[in-house]
């Protein structure tokens, strides 16, 4: 603690991607025919197509998508009924067209706030990201993250929290046409097609009422009073998802220790420190009936039988393992993509992320110097979403084991 504050508070996070307008800064507008283009379309669907940057016949009519990428993707709209000028607006993540078409490095970090005006000014229902670049513009700026390549967003429909609307990333029409003499092209060019498909489709908001998460989150201190919260659970017999913090990786070594844990059936969501009598009360829980979700279950399970001595009982859903088998895709399976993925929950480790690092896994890492509010939020928010990802990966597979 430093005077009024906690030393957490004082701490530099990573750097939020910028909104602040630098339209220009790139100089791309000092070498094209039609500068700092403008959206365009009637949009009466509500679709906005995000594209990566104006091409030479673009520069030319100053309009997005005029050349053979962009008569391509006009075709594969009007197979499912959507004529581009009319149902939708189009723009991209650079205004203005770069030369070689090759983009300056910060090119859509300089452009992004001209994606956020168009999407303030048209507040379009559903989003269409043509590309790596469109990606790294919007999905850069909402989950705050790194998004990595486009193969990693292709096909998922997320239904945007910070935006209420749906985002739909796929691949640019470029790309398909440059893989249009490769074998397997037939069976992405249908995928493709389906991607705008669903999107398209997305004619009403995602949220009637956008979910406050960290709100549903009850932060309890005092360790007799988390008890009695533990000791509800067993008596409901719900399905339950839950969460440990600890300050070492693996459970093995003379510094490891569990700082915090959280319980969520979906509809309460408590998080407490692990003292006294909410271990006990804990330790009831996990050898009970009730069934048990996790993710990647094998880190608290081993936990649990290295310092409690007993094994937990009646595991029903590991969401990491459900993730790899509904899509194998890598750099998918993390809980916090999947939150993102499928419900548009932003990134909520921002503060805490710096504070879970260590050397290896039998060293400590510094959540005791963090606010401990901060860690049973985030403690909570993990248990919670658990819950709420385990419900649609069951669905998705035929299951549905959460049902309120």
């Amino acid at each position: 603690m430093n005077g009024f504050f906690h030393a957490s508070e004082l701490t530099t996070v990573r750097a939020q991607p910028t909104l602040i307008p630098h339209c220009g800064a790139c100089k791309l507008y000092r070498t094209c025919k039609s500068p700092k283009m403008k959206p365009n379309g009637k949009g009466k669907l509500g679709i906005l197509i995000v594209g990566e940057a104006p091409g030479s016949d673009e520069d030319i009519q100053n309009k997005q998508f005029v050349g053979t990428s962009g008569q391509m993707l006009q075709l594969s709209l009007s197979k499912i009924g959507i004529d581009m000028w009319r149902d939708c607006i189009v723009t991209n993540a650079a205004v203005c067209r770069p030369p070689n078409n090759k983009l300056p490095a910060r090119a859509v970090e300089y452009c992004r706030p001209n994606l956020r005006k168009a999407i303030e000014q048209y507040k379009p229902k559903s989003i269409i990201l043509l590309g790596a670049k469109p990606v790294q513009s919007l999905i850069g700026w909402l989950w705050k993250e790194d998004p990595g390549p486009i193969g990693r967003w292709a096909g998922w429909c997320i239904p945007s929290q910070r935006l209420n609307c749906w985002i739909s990333p796929t691949w640019h029409p470029a790309y398909l046409k440059r893989q249009e003499k490769i074998k397997g092209y037939a069976v992405l060019e249908r995928m493709f097609t389906k991607h705008l498909k669903v999107a398209c489709r997305k004619t009403e908001r995602p949220w009637k009422e956008v979910p406050d998460y960290k709100s549903q989150v009850t932060r309890i201190y005092e360790v007799n009073e988390a008890a009695k919260h533990i000791r509800q659970f067993i008596k409901n017999n719900k399905p339950i998802a839950w969460d440990l913090e600890t300050l070492t990786l693996k459970p093995d070594g003379p510094l490891a220790e569990i700082y915090s844990c959280a319980v969520s059936d979906g509809t309460a969501t408590i998080a407490y420190p692990w003292h006294g009598e909410a271990i006990k009360a804990t330790k009831e829980l996990l050898v009970s009936d009730v069934p048990k979700i996790g993710y990647n279950m094998k880190f608290e399970h081993r936990w649990i039988l290295k310092t409690l001595g007993c094994r937990v009982r009646n595991w029903i859903w590991d969401g990491m393992l459900a993730a790899h088998v509904i899509d194998n895709r890598p750099g998918i399976c993390g809980l916090k993509f999947q939150a993102f993925a499928l419900l548009g929950a932003d990134s909520y480790n921002d503060v805490v992320a710096p504070y879970l690092t260590s050397e290896n896994g039998n060293t400590r890492n510094r959540i005791k110097e963090l606010n401990l509010d901060k860690v049973l939020t985030y403690n909570g928010m993990d248990a919670l979403l658990e819950y709420k990802v385990a419900q649609i990966q069951s669905k998705k597979l035929g299951m549905s084991i959460c049902t309120q």
